[in-house]
């Protein structure tokens, strides 16, 4: 019972490292947050709110942060978006991928989620500009 214990708080204590690394390097020194939006995701296991942060760097790049859900965070993300799609991976707690389709007006983004590891989820989310 010990040993779970202390395993359990080695692992969250990874993750919250994890979690701060990422969002320091997820987005360039110097960037400036040119959008976010929210809205909801909807898996197979799960369900709730997703919310995207684009950003514009220095050098013209559009790197994008971002989590699914609201008061913890289920997923966190990072990626970037070239042209009008977005690409990136899921972090922490479990590795996984992210693509998103901005719409042709500017105003939503919607795509899909895969967490690698089996069993765990997968399905479609959408967000509007706020």
């Amino acid at each position: 019972m010990k040993k779970n214990f202390w395993l359990l708080v080695l692992l969250s204590v990874t993750a919250a490292l994890a979690v701060g690394c990422a969002e320091m390097t997820g987005v360039p020194q110097g960037s400036r947050l040119l959008s976010v939006f929210k809205g909801s995701f909807n898996g197979i296991w799960n369900e709730g709110s997703v919310e995207v942060r684009l950003y514009q760097s220095p050098d013209g790049g559009k790197p994008f942060t971002g989590n699914f859900g609201e008061d913890v965070n289920y997923l966190i993300f990072s990626g970037e978006m070239k042209e009008d799609e977005l690409q990136g991976q899921i972090l922490t707690p479990n590795a996984g991928s992210i693509y998103g389709k901005l719409s042709a007006d500017g105003e939503s983004l919607s795509g899909t989620y895969k967490i690698t590891l089996s069993p765990f989820d997968h399905g479609t989310w959408h967000a509007q500009k706020q």
